[in-house]
């Protein structure tokens, strides 16, 4: 008898020292880190062959052996249970907040120094492309697949995040552009209801219209005809042929995005409404949001802009730079471009003054009309990223860069290899890391913070915190451009399409 139990002591001890973990599905052998153990690639789904590739994703499988951490791979054109895979990186502690990160894509992120902090980092990938944003009437497309990846993913980390000795009453989900419009719709679906606890929207809302497709319909059809010429059924057609047909379709934004679904049996349903009359209505979830924009967005298009020779064009007329959505009644084209013309490019059609029109009719004023929208029965805290630094999208010759571009945030949150940065870039990096994990233990970026007082929204009169440096308070400083965009996108926008399916 005691050496049974000399034999099990030792047997429990080796898989401690590997750091295997046990979970319904079976158990997962650690990747041993700086400071914290990696758990790579664990699925959560799995899809019902050819016929459930675009519709809800089923149970997770089970495996008998210890299975190995895998670094995985998820783009458009890759198998669905590649996707359908998530990363869990862990600290030593018990009991732990969860920060749960959305990729919204195919990029990678080192979780190193948000770990260290003391949180448990989730990453989770899902379907992309046409497997998972195709939304048609059919019930074998039902529409949403890789926001509801999300969902499931979420049902997994509530019924698993204990074997990691994380807090499933503590989960924070996170994202950026396209993530971000992902995270956001959860609040508003009663299928992720009670599944998350606060959530994080950088530079990304559902209400832009590259996240959200009111033409979901449509889009679906032109992908449908570019099939059929190959007379390969849409369901049965190849991941990489949708993906790259997707990619040749002359459609504005993302080929495919989020939308609202038709009611299908043994199918749940993600959105019935708009978000924008959602999120109107207050029906939505009532959590603490951390949300903002980087203050110079658009600089991530300059080289696009540059090679479509805007400033050249510009000079005969706006008219090509007005987002699409907005380019149908001829007499409505012509008061919207005079508003644009006088805001924007009044005597001054400069590189500068078209990016500031990127960043407001793309970015800013989709972000800032959520906030304030929100702010009506959640706690808001709002923020300005602008600073400059050594890391992030690089400044291109004859184009100097100003402020923070789209997705510079990232570098200091998820800088390679971990590094933590030095000087200037290093103290920013440590105001947002702080800011960023006090919000997923708290609920709260306050907690412990001896350098200012993150005050939350008044949707009256918005105030941001501008993340540099020096943290500050300040005025909402693009009071007058973000009011223009949602006057102009609540009367020749969502006023003809206010509708429930």
């Amino acid at each position: 008898m005691a050496k049974i139990t000399v034999l099990l002591l030792m047997l429990f001890t080796n898989e401690s020292e590997q750091h295997v973990i046990s979970i319904a599905q079976g158990k997962i052998r650690g990747i041993q880190r700086d400071g914290y153990i990696s758990y790579l690639g664990i699925p959560y789904a799995s899809i019902s062959g050819v016929n459930g590739r675009f519709k809800r994703a089923g149970l997770a499988p089970v495996w008998t052996n210890i299975r190995e951490s895998n670094e995985p791979h998820c783009y458009t054109s890759s198998p669905v249970e590649e996707c359908l895979q998530l990363d869990v990186h862990v600290p030593f502690g018990s009991a732990m907040p969860v920060m749960v990160w959305v990729a919204g894509g195919s990029g990678q992120y080192n979780p190193t120094l948000l770990v260290k902090r003391g949180i448990i980092v989730v990453i989770v990938r899902h379907r992309l492309g046409p497997m998972g944003f195709l939304c048609s009437s059919e019930d074998k497309i039902p529409g949403n697949a890789g926001i509801k990846d999300i969902v499931v993913a979420l049902r997994w980390v509530r019924d698993n995040i204990v074997a990691f000795y994380g807090n499933p009453n503590k989960v924070v989900v996170a994202g950026q552009s396209f993530g971000a419009a992902m995270v956001e719709s959860l609040m508003l679906t009663p299928m992720a209801r009670g599944l998350f606890h606060g959530i994080i929207l950088q530079s990304g809302t559902i209400l832009a219209p590259w996240a959200f497709n009111f033409d979901a319909e449509i889009r679906a059809n032109f992908l449908k005809m570019s099939v059929n010429e190959s007379s390969e059924p849409l369901t049965r057609a190849g991941i990489a042929d949708l993906s790259s047909l997707a990619e040749d379709l002359e459609l504005p934004y993302l080929p495919f995005g989020i939308c609202i679904e038709k009611s299908f049996k043994n199918e749940e349903r993600f959105l019935d409404s708009s978000p924008h009359d959602i999120i109107s209505t207050g029906i939505t979830a009532k959590v603490p949001i951390l949300m903002g924009y980087n203050n110079n967005e658009a600089y991530v298009f300059s080289s696009l802009l540059k090679e479509a020779k805007v400033l050249r064009r510009i000079s005969k007329g706006i008219n090509f730079l007005l987002p699409i959505e907005l380019q149908s009644d001829k007499r409505d084209m012509s008061q919207i471009l005079k508003k644009i013309n006088d805001m924007y490019f009044d005597g001054t059609m400069t590189m500068s003054s078209i990016l500031a029109y990127h960043r407001d009719a793309y970015f800013l004023g989709h972000i800032h009309k959520s906030v304030r929208m929100h702010a009506a029965s959640n706690p808001v805290y709002y923020y300005q990223f602008s600073y400059l630094g050594n890391v992030g999208v690089e400044g291109l010759p004859g184009m100097m860069k100003t402020g923070a571009a789209h997705s510079d945030e990232l570098a200091y949150l998820f800088p390679e290899k971990g590094r933590i940065l030095e000087g200037d870039d290093g103290v920013v990096q440590d105001n947002i890391i702080r800011l960023w994990t006090n919000f997923v233990k708290h609920l709260n970026p306050n907690v412990d913070n001896e350098y200012i007082v993150w005050e939350p929204v008044n949707s009256q009169e918005p105030r941001v915190l501008d993340i540099n440096v020096r943290l500050e308070m300040i005025e909402f400083p693009y009071k007058r451009e973000a009011q223009m965009w949602e006057d102009i996108y609540e009367k020749y926008y969502y006023e003809s399409r206010r509708y429930s399916v």
